[in-house]
């Protein structure tokens, strides 16, 4: 059996390796849907556009699943806070996922071009509140939630829905979305071979990667300047009932403490800002490989810069700072975790594998006259 506190480190990682799996696969497909009425002017180039991620739109979702199952059995306590203080936001999202498949499946059903229209509604915005809502929760996390635990360990919450709609939360919530839409357009123009297409995809992962550098950098002063951050001075590992003895300081600039403390992590916010410029060079020199994987590359640094910027701290409260739940207090027993542990290494290379396998065999370029000459095969 391992060692608690290397589980916790542990479990912090592969959270962040779900998270990060959830934003670059569903990621891109909702960014499709975002883009569906932008870059497809007629029927046939949405066709193209909804045919490009139909093999695969489902079981990206699995991704944002596994995220929600793995914090329920790793992190109970952060479930529970999560989830009740976003309980609106997190129903909306759930029900804007719900338009996506009845779009996606009942598309084709109707030869009928206003059915079809609804259907492309319904996708669209089955894709573009999801990631409104991850950015405007990553906001309020990184403001801190009003919540605090009573003598009887339990969790309340006072975070209103309109709360959640502050200036900083709808800057996260605007990278969010242009960091699907980059994904989305680098997918699209490694997968599409058609000229028009093509063409507005190369200028939107133009103006798509230099909004997603200006809005990181806004996001980033934020955080350093114009937001009370957290700082953790004494660690209690995995007990919650010595809550009141942590020592933590909330104020300005704190979520740059463990940059100012290991410098050598700064590497990581400037990747963020020199991905998305080699994102538009490998674009623009048609090598669309190089410019999706650089895409993808974005994503992973924009987690790990949060995941740096908020470490050790899961979920701080604003209102009681010494409830703030961090991965040392807020995890399962040492042998949930192991057993976690086993399975995890156990079944996910089985399930990326065969995801990479999925992507492998149904990976093909798609034309205009390829939808055309098999219109019954495909949405």
């Amino acid at each position: 059996m391992l060692d608690y506190n290397t589980l916790c480190i542990i479990w912090w990682i592969l959270i962040g390796i779900l998270i990060i799996g959830f934003l670059i696969t569903d990621g891109l497909d909702m960014g499709v849907g975002i883009l569906l009425f932008i870059i497809g002017k007629n029927n046939i180039e949405r066709r193209i556009m909804i045919n490009s991620i139909a093999p695969h739109w489902d079981g990206n979702q699995v991704w944002l699943i596994t995220v929600g199952g793995a914090l329920f059995a790793a992190w109970p306590i952060v479930y529970a806070t999560l989830f009740s203080s976003f309980y609106i936001a997190m129903i909306i999202m759930l029900l804007s996922l719900f338009l996506r498949p009845v779009g996606f499946e009942y598309r084709s059903k109707i030869k009928n071009y206003k059915w079809q229209n609804l259907c492309d509604i319904l996708i669209s915005i089955g894709s573009i509140i999801p990631p409104i809502i991850i950015g405007i929760a990553v906001g309020n996390l990184l403001n801190g939630i009003p919540f605090y635990i009573d003598k009887y360990f339990r969790i309340h919450s006072s975070l209103h829905f309109l709360n959640l709609f502050n200036m900083f939360s709808i800057i996260i919530s605007i990278t969010s979305i242009i960091m699907f839409i980059n994904q989305a357009s680098t997918y699209l123009q490694l997968r599409i071979y058609d000229k028009y297409i093509n063409y507005k995809t190369n200028i939107i992962i133009q103006i798509s990667s230099i909004m997603l550098i200006i809005f990181f950098i806004l996001s980033f002063i934020n955080i350093i300047f114009y937001i009370k951050g957290y700082e953790l001075h004494s660690l209690i590992f995995n007990n919650i009932t010595n809550l009141n003895k942590k020592e933590i300081l909330h104020i300005y600039g704190s979520w740059f403490f463990n940059f100012q403390t290991h410098n050598y992590l700064l590497i990581i916010p400037l990747l963020c800002l020199i991905l998305p410029i080699f994102t538009i060079i490998y674009s623009l020199y048609k090598n669309r490989i190089m410019s999706f994987i650089c895409s993808s590359l974005t994503i992973i640094f924009m987690v790990c810069t949060v995941g740096i910027i908020m470490f050790p701290f899961i979920i701080p409260s604003s209102i009681r700072p010494k409830d703030s739940l961090t991965m040392w207090n807020a995890v399962s027993s040492q042998l949930t975790l192991n057993i976690m542990l086993y399975a995890a290494i156990i079944f996910v290379p089985i399930v990326l594998s065969y995801t990479f396998w999925c992507y492998k065999k149904m990976f093909f370029p798609i034309t205009r006259e390829e939808i055309k000459n098999n219109t019954n095969n495909y949405y």
